[in-house]
């Protein structure tokens, strides 16, 4: 699993073709991937001459040229690329993405590409960045404008999980794996991410049909609020170091800052793949690493001297000298450049009493712990400076927050003294109640459980390979658990029961995901076990990554930006706290009460007033707010309904809504989907109902301007005209006729109504779709023909419905859906809690859906009274859900019996009005309003319980201790009057 190869494979793939001249187009986030991944001399071996941001829009046009671009497929990539297609610079294209490209973004292309220039679109999965062979990052650091967390330090923000879903993702396919996926308990991150990342593996299940192996790959999902000691700590290995003090972006390290830097040494480049020394030593202790840097720099002498003039002496040493000129050369930039950086190193250890500094932080990271007085001293060193001394009091807190709470206290207070900002000393807080014990689920510093204790005794026997160095990180502990099967389901569960029995196994390929970022210190321990397992038969790889890569500045830099969004809470000390702990909460002004409101000033006393002010404002509010009633004012609601008619066509079937108010909607076709289907209930394909409309215009194009149609008798439109055999039919309607003969009306016949009509005949019709209606008493009507009115009265078309054509017709049918929804559930995530609400509750099954009514009859009635009633669902979130629910009773009859005569039981029936054939949904709404609330008992309840109860102790001790302290004292001196007495 080497991502570096990985990754080195899809540059090489995508630059090798065309064989041509070309020019290699990326964008922000794919220029240092591919910088990391591959060399410039690498892609001059493919032929690729020149390499440019997509971007930039002030590069040459050169239509000679071929044109690879590799590009992340986010939106403003995209944009980009739709410009460079709209006036293409060059003669072809080749599109390289570097992540899965959605159907609507290669629908966008093709539109946008008019010249035709596109020759090739493909997928390489290389959407992260390989820092090292066992090393991936996703490049988010996360800043106030592109943060990780959301409203709390257990939120994702949702634009961070997307990203972090889509570079696992490309992480996975690069390497072909197919994992099963852990994840820590405590983080509810880490549960929504494996969550998501297995939704998209299964969503893309023909992306990840990889070849099966006998243990299934695993990806380990963590959380860096486990382990916030490993990225507070200085570091002592090469590459980590640099990182520590310097910083390593993308590969590159920037030296300008250096006193006395050489200009070609201001920005060097840093891996592993370009730099042989590197390589070999970027694991290397900052001990050992000066010995290294000697025999280097000794090598590099002794070449130099074989390369002087006078050791020229044959043709033969100057060919020599000319073929190896060029490596001597690249050396000697390497040693000075290795020289310059460790000569860096050395002197901000020096400045920074970094030696010292790294003892007491080992110390407190460790199981030896560090003595109180040692950390005062590196806070009373004028010559440390602040940043040091707040990461050393921020590993005191974590080390020692349960148990010294009055020490971490005193240490606040003498950084403020030692004149740290209130801003910078309550990061102090932030780090306790963001990752301080309670949220953490593992021993950290081995102080807890005996078997931890003996496992640091154990080390301690052993010994360590120097004082600087005796930190292991967290994650050495959870792979040993995990090699050894003791990593516990309790602490790291599958996701999902997708690991039964998977924990009794070991994984051959581990992918390790660390949410909020990793270290190098970490991918170094990643490292050695790679090399472990390459030496024994086991041969477990591990790879590691991570959102980004952390130094100690970075880290608290990412935490004190997200703690902004969090709850002000998060600036106080925590419960456990000493009462001497400074409050640096500055939304309140950093006061401390406990002192400061003992003191009389006249702006205490104008602070009184206002705020005496303020709670009789807000008390009124409240008063007010809870006199006030609560009345729906909503006047509408809406019908879901989706119902088939298989024996009835789309072109005869008539959509009506009538209310007692005299609201009537009839024929409504807007929110409205008639289907047609065959008469074996198959659905014609890419047909509506109103498909016999769909040459009307073709046919008003051929007609002159001036022409205008008669309407046959029928109430004329407005302008005079029916130029169609459906504004004939309508002005029939309008009329109050029936329209029984197209094929004599110059419109249908020309049209090919009849036709059309016979085609459709014997098909069915399924109607689908939402409608508004009044809450008031009304009925939904699905009948044949059009209806119209005459008069007060309301009349069906009939004719067409009832004339014998060889295919009859009757309202038989079945109702997949039918219910009634409120407002609220037009809004996705209300609609989502009142479903769960009524499903929890088991009054999600709506009485209609499913129901079917079946007739041979043409003449046949189905009616449906259904009892409407607001229901209301209250969350404990406070948020309130509008929904409804309904009863439901049937009736239907047999139009052709007027009057059914006696039956048996002597009971005579007769119906007073004929009616019309179809489907009736006569609805009634409930004045009654069912409420249905999540309820606990309140926080202010149980805080006036609490009080009541602690004041009544305090009263009734205080009421004891006043009796028992009378009678004591009228003891006493009615003893010492009887003494006197007695002299």
């Amino acid at each position: 699993m080497d991502v570096v190869k990985a990754v080195e494979t899809y540059i090489t793939k995508l630059v090798s073709t065309p064989s041509a001249m070309k020019v290699l187009l990326l964008d922000t986030h794919t220029t240092p991937i591919v910088s990391l991944a591959s060399t410039q001399s690498t892609l001059l071996s493919h032929q690729v001459y020149l390499t440019d941001r997509i971007d930039n829009g002030k590069r040459d046009r050169m239509s000679h040229m071929k044109c690879v671009c590799f590009l992340q497929p986010s939106e403003d990539s995209l944009d980009a690329l739709s410009a460079e297609l709209r006036e293409p610079k060059y003669g072809e294209y080749y599109l390289y993405f570097s992540n899965i490209l959605s159907k609507p973004a290669i629908e966008r292309l093709a539109d946008i590409d008019e010249f035709e220039v596109v020759r090739e679109v493909q997928e390489y999965f290389a959407d992260y960045a390989p820092l090292l062979p066992c090393l991936f990052s996703l490049n988010h650091t996360p800043t106030a404008e592109k943060p990780l967390y959301g409203s709390s330090p257990n939120v994702w923000d949702s634009l961070a999980l997307e990203r972090t879903v889509q570079g696992i993702m490309a992480v996975l396919l690069s390497l072909k794996k197919k994992p099963v996926i852990r994840y820590e308990k405590i983080s509810g991150m880490a549960k929504k991410l494996a969550s998501e990342v297995q939704h998209r593996i299964q969503a893309e299940a023909t992306l990840f049909d990889f070849r099966l192996t006998q243990v299934a790959p695993l990806l380990l999902i963590l959380d860096r609020r486990n382990d916030p000691v490993t990225p507070l700590l200085s570091q002592w290995t090469y590459q980590a170091m640099v990182h520590e003090l310097l910083g390593i972006h993308n590969g590159r390290v920037n030296l300008s800052m250096v006193p006395g830097i050489r200009p070609e040494l201001s920005e060097i480049t840093l891996t592993t793949i370009t730099d042989p020394f590197f390589q070999a030593h970027y694991l290397a202790t900052f001990g050992d690493l000066g010995t290294s840097l000697k025999n280097y720099v000794q090598s590099y002498q002794s070449r130099s001297l074989a390369q002087s003039p006078s050791s020229i002496n044959s043709i033969f040493d100057m060919k020599r000298f000319v073929e190896e000129y060029p490596e001597f050369r690249k050396l000697g930039g390497n040693v000075s450049k290795h020289v310059a950086l460790v000569g860096e190193l050395s002197r901000l250890v020096d400045r920074d009493r970094l030696l010292e500094v790294g003892e007491v932080e080992q110390g407190l990271a460790t199981s030896s712990g560090s003595d109180f007085k040692n950390v005062q001293a590196v806070v009373n060193n004028p010559v440390v400076p602040a940043w040091n001394k707040l990461r050393v009091v921020i590993l005191y807190a974590l080390r020692y927050q349960k148990t010294q709470t009055s020490n971490i206290a005193a240490l606040i207070n003498l950084l403020l003294s030692n004149g740290m900002s209130r801003e910078e000393a309550r990061l102090v807080y932030v780090f306790l109640n963001v990752a301080g014990s309670d949220q953490r689920q593992d021993d950290l510093f081995s102080t807890e459980s005996l078997l931890a204790k003996g496992r640091s005794a154990l080390k301690g026997l052993k010994g360590v390979e120097n004082v600087y160095t005796q930190h292991t990180p967290h994650l050495s502990q959870t792979l040993e658990n995990l090699f050894r099967g003791r990593l516990k389901d309790t602490a790291h569960p599958f996701l999902d029961g997708t690991g039964t029995n998977m924990g009794l196994q070991r994984p051959q390929d581990i992918i390790i995901f660390m949410i909020g970022g990793t270290t190098y210190e970490e991918a170094r321990t990643v490292a050695l076990l790679n090399q472990e397992a390459g030496n024994s038969l086991t041969g477990t790889r591990i790879l590691l990554g991570g959102t980004c890569v952390h130094n100690s500045s970075s880290y608290v830099e990412m935490i004190r930006t997200a703690a902004e969004k969090f709850p002000v809470s998060v600036y106080e000390p925590p419960p456990e706290s000493a009462t001497t702990a400074p409050s640096l909460n500055l939304n309140l002004g950093g006061v401390n009460t406990t002192e400061d409101v003992k003191v009389k000033t006249r702006t205490g006393a104008l602070l009184t007033l206002i705020s005496a002010c303020i709670i009789l404002a807000f008390t009124t509010m409240e008063f007010f707010d809870y006199r006030h009633v609560g009345v729906d004012t909503s006047i509408k609601l809406s019908v879901r309904l989706n119902v088939t008619f298989p024996h009835v066509p789309c072109y005869l079937l008539s959509l009506d809504v009538m209310d007692i108010s005299g609201e009537q909607q009839r024929d409504i076709s807007h929110n409205i989907l008639k289907k047609r289907i065959t008469k074996t209930g198959v659905d014609m394909p890419a047909s509506r109902g109103g498909d016999l409309r769909n040459e009307i215009d073709k046919l008003a194009e051929r007609r002159t301007n001036g022409y205008c149609g008669s309407c046959y008798g029928g109430q004329e439109p407005e302008s005079g005209c029916c130029n169609s055999c459906e504004e004939v039919r309508q002005a029939y309607t309008d009329k109050g006729w029936s329209f029984t003969n197209p094929d004599g009306i110059e419109q249908c016949v020309e049209e090919g109504w009849s036709d059309k009509l016979k085609d459709q005949a014997d098909e069915g019709c399924n109607v689908s779709g939402r409608i508004r209606v009044n809450k008031v008493v009304g009925s939904i009507q699905v009948t044949p023909g059009r209806s119209y009115q005459a008069g007060s009265r309301t009349f069906q078309d009939l004719v067409p419905y009832l004339r014998d054509d060889g295919n009859p017709h009757d309202f038989s049918h079945t109702i997949h859906e039918f219910f009634f929804m409120a407002d609220d559930e037009y809004n996705p995530n209300k609609a989502k809690i009142g479903k769960d609400m009524k499903e929890r509750m088991g009054i999600s099954d709506n009485p209609l859906d499913g129901a079917e009514a079946k007739t041979n009859k043409s003449s046949y009635m189905f009616q449906y009274f259904l009892k409407v009633v607001s229901t209301q669902f209250r969350t404990l979130e406070g948020k309130t859900i509008n929904t409804h629910q309904y009863s439901s009773t049937q009736f239907e009859r047999d139009l052709t019996k007027f009057n059914e005569g006696e039956n048996k039981q002597g009971v005579f029936t007769q119906h007073g009005v004929a009616g019309a054939p179809g489907a009736y949904f006569n609805f009634e709404i409930s004045p009654i309003l069912v409420v249905h609330s999540e309820t606990r008992q309140s926080f202010a309840h149980f805080l006036t319980s609490t009080c009541a109860i602690v004041g009544g102790v305090l009263t009734v001790a205080a009421l004891l201790d006043s009796i028992l302290f009378a009678t004591g004292r009228k003891l006493r001196k009615g003893g010492s009057d009887g003494n006197v007495k007695l002299m």
